[in-house]
């Protein structure tokens, strides 16, 4: 089989045009997961820092009221208990 030379040139254009394809759709991909990385990093952030909040309020919250914290901690685990009982 003979391959003339339009063809050769339309086959290495053809081919050419794939590779390209395939570095934009790669390039594409690694832009897509660094984005998606820093949001989740932000949102890691975010999530840690509430949660030390909330957790700080909470310290606070037993310091200042000790028996109430004690009554609500007690009331948790009877509940608690009562549900993993089921």
């Amino acid at each position: 089989m003979t391959v003339t030379p339009r063809t050769d040139e339309v086959l290495h254009d053809t081919a050419n045009d794939f590779r390209n394809l395939g570095t934009a759709v790669k390039q594409d991909l690694n832009n897509l997961r660094d984005e998606a990385r820093t949001r989740i990093d932000g949102c890691t952030q975010k999530v840690v820092q509430d949660a030390n909040q909330n957790l700080n309020q909470l310290r606070d919250y037993a310091v200042q009221n000790p028996l109430r914290a004690l009554a609500y901690a007690a009331l948790g685990g009877v509940v608690l208990g009562l549900y993993l009982r089921r």
